[in-house]
């Protein structure tokens, strides 16, 4: 018989983003309104819609308030697709900027 582990059911990534740590929403569900959400496009930009699906607009408003660089928000946006997928960073920067 084949099991999963009842740890990983509700394990959670966690980033953090200076001295603040994230936890990502990597359900399934999570990741498929982010892919509708973008290609739906009701709203907001991939930063945004990424961001606050995957860890809240809470969270999204106070990282939007910390005002950092734009590179430094597309790595917090590479991270979070990397955790979602369950893949590296250089998979999801890779697949990001092929749009998939």
């Amino acid at each position: 018989m084949y099991a999963i582990d009842a740890s990983k059911l509700d394990a959670r990534p966690e980033m953090r983003v200076g001295d603040n740590i994230f936890r990502i929403d990597n359900r399934l569900s999570t990741f498929v309104k982010i892919n509708q959400r973008i290609k739906e496009r009701d709203g907001g930009s991939d930063f945004e819609i990424i961001i606050s699906e995957a860890l809240g607009s809470a969270v999204y408003q106070q990282i939007v308030d910390m005002d950092l660089a734009y590179g430094v928000m597309n790595d917090i946006v590479i991270i979070i697709l990397a955790a979602i997928q369950d893949i590296t960073t250089e998979e999801a920067r890779s697949r990001f900027r092929q749009g998939g």
